[in-house]
C-alpha cells in the first residue's frame, strides 16, 4: 500500500517565559523541532500570529545547525492566526487547511495535529477540530518538574479519542432511535469498541424495534426479552420496555385470542402513527386499513363468526335477515363465503352491533376515507395521501379501536415504543 504523506499541523505560541523574549522564541523552537524530528512529516504547518513566526526562523537555523533545511514552501508553510484567544476563528482556520488538504485529489494526507503549544484557545480549537474531523491528535509530555517540558525529555503522546467517538455515536444513535431509523442504530453500534457501553442490549432493543416495526412480532419478543432493562442506557426507558415487553409477550404466548388480536390491533395502530410522523401517509393509512379491517374481525369473532369463512347456519341461530345472507351468497367462492371490510361492517349491523351501528352512522365520512385508500399508491390508484387524510381516518379508526375493547388505551399505551431524552447527559453516568 502506497504511504500517505504525513502532514503535521503545529500550533505556534508566543514563547516560553525565559531571561529575553529571544530567548523564549529560541527555546520554544528547540521543543517544536524535537516534535518534528519525532515525528519526521513530509510537510508542515504552522499556524502562528504575527508576533509568534519570529519562532520559526530558530526553527530554520536548528535544521541548518545539523546540515540540513527547512524550506518555506517545500518543508513548510505559515498560515497566519490572528485572533488567538477567540476559539471561532482558530476553529475555522484549522478546518479551512483541513478542508484544502482533504479536497487535494492529487495525494493522500495523513493529518497529525499537534496541540500541544499555542494559546489555550488555539489549543483547545485543534483538539475540538482534529476529533471533529477524526484527524490524529498529538501532545508532547515529559519531565515537568520545572513548570515546562524539559527539553530532551519530551514524549509525543498519541491521543486515543475512542470513547469520545463512541460517545458521540450513542448520541446519534439516540436521534436515530427516536426517528425509527433502527437499521442505522445498529450500523453503527457495530462500530463502538467502549466496552462500558452495554452495545449487545442496544443491539437487541433496535432488533426488536426493527421486527416490531415490520410487524415481525414473534423475533420482536425473542430481541427484546434479551435486554437487560437494569443497565445504565436503559433507565429512562425502563417503564416503557417493561409495558411493551409484556404486550409482545401477551401477543407471542396468550391462549386468548381475543387479547393478542386486540394487542396486535394497537401495535398496528402505532405503527401507522409512526410512518405518518415520518411523513409516509401512504404507509399509514395502508395499516390504518388494516386495523380498520382487523376490528371488525375481532368483534366477529366474539360472536364465532369468521370473515373468511362464513358459516351461513350461525348466521340463522342469531336471526340475520334471509336478504342479507342472500347479499352475502352473492360472495361465495370455491364454497366459502368470504367477505371484506364494507360487509363485516354490514354484518356486524344486522347483528344489532355497536360497531355496526357506528359504521352505519359514519357511513358516507368512511366511504370517502376507505375510497381514498383504494386510489393511493399503495393500493389500487396513483394517488398520494396527506396528513389530513391520514388525521381523519386515525379518528375513525381510534374511535371504532375503543368501543371495541374497554382496555384499548391500555393497549396502545404498551405498544408505544419507548423514547429516549435527548436532554440527558452523558456525564452523569
Amino acid at each position: 500500500m502506497k504511504r500517505k504523506d504525513v502532514v503535521l499541523f503545529m500550533i505556534v505560541g508566543t514563547g516560553f517565559n525565559a531571561d529575553s523574549e529571544d530567548a523564549g522564541f529560541k527555546l520554544l523552537a528547540q521543543k517544536l523541532y524535537s516534535t518534528i524530528n519525532k515525528i519526521y512529516p513530509n510537510y508542515v504547518v504552522f499556524f502562528a500570529s504575527d508576533r509568534s513566526k519570529n519562532t520559526i526562523k530558530y526553527i530554520e537555523e536548528l535544521f541548518k545547525h545539523e546540515n540540513d533545511e527547512f524550506v518555506v514552501g517545500e518543508d513548510y508553510e505559515v498560515v497566519p492566526i490572528n485572533a488567538i484567544d477567540d476559539f471561532n476563528t482558530c476553529f475555522e482556520v484549522f478546518e479551512s487547511k483541513l478542508w484544502e488538504l482533504d479536497m487535494d485529489i492529487t495525494k493522500e494526507y495523513q493529518i497529525i495535529m499537534d496541540y500541544t503549544s499555542g494559546t489555550k484557545t488555539m489549543s483547545a480549537a485543534m483538539a475540538c477540530c482534529g476529533m471533529f474531523y477524526t484527524k490524529d491528535l498529538i501532545s508532547v509530555g515529559g519531565d515537568r518538574s520545572t513548570g515546562e517540558v524539559s527539553a530532551g525529555t519530551e514524549i509525543i503522546n498519541y491521543q486515543n479519542l475512542y470513547k469520545i467517538y463512541d460517545r458521540l455515536s450513542l448520541m446519534r444513535i439516540r436521534n436515530y432511535f427516536n426517528a425509527n431509523r433502527f437499521m442505522p442504530c445498529i450500523d453503527i453500534l457495530n462500530q463502538i469498541v467502549d466496552l462500558s457501553i452495554h452495545k449487545e442490549s442496544l443491539l437487541n432493543l433496535c432488533k426488536s424495534y426493527y421486527y416490531w416495526d415490520n410487524m415481525d412480532l414473534e423475533k420482536a419478543y425473542s430481541y427484546l426479552t434479551k435486554v437487560d432493562i437494569n443497565q445504565w442506557e436503559f433507565l429512562e426507558l425502563k417503564v416503557k420496555l417493561e409495558k411493551n415487553l409484556n404486550a409482545l409477550g401477551i401477543i407471542v404466548n396468550s391462549r386468548s385470542e381475543n387479547l393478542k388480536k386486540c394487542y396486535v390491533l394497537a401495535s398496528l395502530i402505532n405503527n401507522s402513527k409512526r410512518k405518518a410522523a415520518d411523513y409516509k401517509y401512504d404507509d399509514a393509512i395502508a395499516r390504518l386499513y388494516r386495523s380498520f379491517e382487523l376490528i371488525a374481525q375481532i368483534k366477529l369473532l366474539k360472536y364465532g363468526i369468521v370473515s373468511s369463512d362464513i358459516d351461513v347456519s350461525a348466521l340463522l341461530e342469531k336471526n340475520v335477515s334471509q336478504d342479507f345472507i342472500a347479499y352475502l351468497e352473492k360472495m361465495r367462492e370455491d364454497n366459502k363465503i368470504r367477505i371484506g371490510l364494507t360487509a363485516d361492517f354490514l354484518l356486524l349491523n344486522e347483528l344489532g352491533d355497536d360497531l355496526g351501528k357506528y359504521y352505519m352512522a359514519n357511513e358516507n365520512k368512511i366511504k370517502n376515507l376507505t375510497q381514498k385508500r383504494n386510489n393511493s399508491i399503495l393500493a389500487h390508484g396513483l394517488d398520494s395521501q396527506s396528513k389530513e387524510d391520514f388525521d381523519n381516518f386515525l379518528a375513525i379508526v381510534v374511535d371504532l379501536a375503543l368501543k371495541l375493547d374497554k382496555d384499548m388505551k391500555r393497549f396502545l399505551n404498551e405498544t408505544e415504543f419507548a423514547k429516549f431524552d435527548l436532554k440527558l447527559k452523558f456525564n452523569q453516568f
